[in-house]
């Protein structure tokens, strides 16, 4: 690892350096959970990202791209949404959460518009470099935290002092940052690169997850974990080996499920009860269809629209549906397969990626944060590159590419 003139250069016979201009959106990463440093909804991670994707704004040309259709027809859905709250539902509408939305699809867009105009090997060491730094400054943070001051710069480290929270108003926003790069630690793992590393990153990310005491960050690294076992193998070539891996997971996994079953049983029991009112979570969801069924096809805008307009559902596909509609619904459900079929054909190793984050947002709304889209538009960008990159050497058009599956042995299948 060297230093030269602001770049950052990766040892071996392929160093890669990263521009100087991409640490703001490293830096803006890092500091993402950090919403404790806000004044309003802004703070120094949202200010470093929009001046990092300026550029990429007024510089692109527009094509409506997966990403794009989404973003304009569940905020298009989310307006017309909003008008018809504030007629029928005024009390619970939150008109400013409006900006949210537009800063986060002004940066979506300014990500994937940048980091389509690097090659993929480009965007897959800036990967590596933000979900490292990522780690690494939140295991410094908690070292802080433990020996110096509970509050950095003003940022609050613990939440009421019992749990971890690096610098975020609440332990989620950081605690949705760990799932995510996790999983790319774990994929790094599978393709047998940066091995030692990605060890010590998924150590330090568990690590500082528990000390979240994220019953939900849990759940979310369970479930991806899960998931990345079931699509490996899978992704046996030999069908006989294949079958006897799975025999042998299943077995293990029965095995595990019998001596944790307390445990497990504990921890759905704390995710439930992760709420001041005891059972409050499943009262708040139970109150979901009164507020759909005022306007089941546009939603009723941002806002508070849980138990009578009192509070979020903390849910992130109730949220969608509340505030967007079935039309904002369906936009996302389209590019939630449009995603997954992207990466499935390209690189199912990024699958679990998103299933990490995915299933974060069943107890929060973790779509709603920075850090969500920043790990979702590099694995959806890297995915695409790869597929055009394969597609370009087998001298294949657009509509190939996208069918194109990548095989357990390396190639590619059409």
């Amino acid at each position: 690892m060297r230093f030269r003139l602001g770049d950052y250069t990766f040892g071996g016979a392929n160093r890669i350096r990263l521009r100087l201009s991409d640490w703001l959106l490293i830096i803006g990463f890092c500091l993402a959970p950090m919403t404790g440093l806000r004044v309003w909804k802004v703070g120094p991670a949202e200010v470093l990202c929009l001046l990092w994707g300026a550029r990429f704004l007024i510089r692109s040309s527009y094509k409506m791209t997966d990403l794009l259709k989404f973003l304009v027809g569940f905020i298009a859905a989310m307006l017309i949404g909003s008008l018809i709250g504030y007629i029928v539902a005024r009390n619970e509408l939150r008109p400013t959460g409006l900006l949210t939305w537009f800063y986060l699809a002004v940066i979506a867009v300014a990500m994937e518009n940048g980091l389509t105009k690097n090659r993929v090997e480009y965007n897959e060491k800036l990967f590596s470099v933000l979900t490292e730094c990522a780690v690494l400054f939140q295991l410094f943070l908690y070292i802080y935290s433990e020996t110096v001051s509970k509050t950095f710069l003003g940022a609050p480290l613990w939440y009421h002092g019992v749990r971890y929270a690096g610098g975020g108003t609440n332990p989620h926003q950081v605690a949705v940052v760990l799932c995510g790069v996790m999983f790319v630690f774990a994929r790094n793992i599978v393709k047998k690169r940066r091995i030692v590393i990605s060890l010590a990153m998924i150590a330090a990310a568990v690590f500082l997850l528990e000390k979240t005491k994220s019953s939900t960050g849990i759940l979310s690294v369970v479930l991806a974990l899960l998931v990345l076992i079931f699509l490996r193998i899978t992704n046996i070539s030999s069908t006989k080996r294949r079958f006897q891996m799975l025999f042998l997971t299943l077995l293990v996994m029965s095995f595990i499920l019998l001596l944790t079953y307390s445990r497990i049983f504990d921890y759905v029991k704390n995710w439930v009860e992760d709420d001041a009112n005891g059972m409050g979570r499943l009262s708040i969801f139970s109150s979901f269809g009164k507020s759909f069924w005022k306007d089941p096809f546009f939603g009723l805008g941002p806002g508070v629209h849980g138990s009578g307009g009192t509070i979020e559902f903390h849910n992130t596909y109730l949220e969608i549906l509340a505030c967007s509609g079935a039309i904002g619904g369906v936009f996302f459900v389209l590019y939630t397969i449009r995603c997954i079929r992207k990466l499935w054909n390209a690189d199912w190793t990024l699958i679990p990626i998103i299933v990490s984050i995915y299933a974060y947002g069943i107890a929060g709304f973790a779509m709603r944060r920075l850090a969500y889209w920043c790990v979702m538009v590099f694995v959806t960008v890297i995915a695409k590159q790869l597929l055009e990159q394969t597609a370009a050497e087998n001298g294949f058009g657009y509509r190939e590419r996208e069918r194109m599956r990548l095989l357990p042995n390396g190639s590619y299948e059409y």
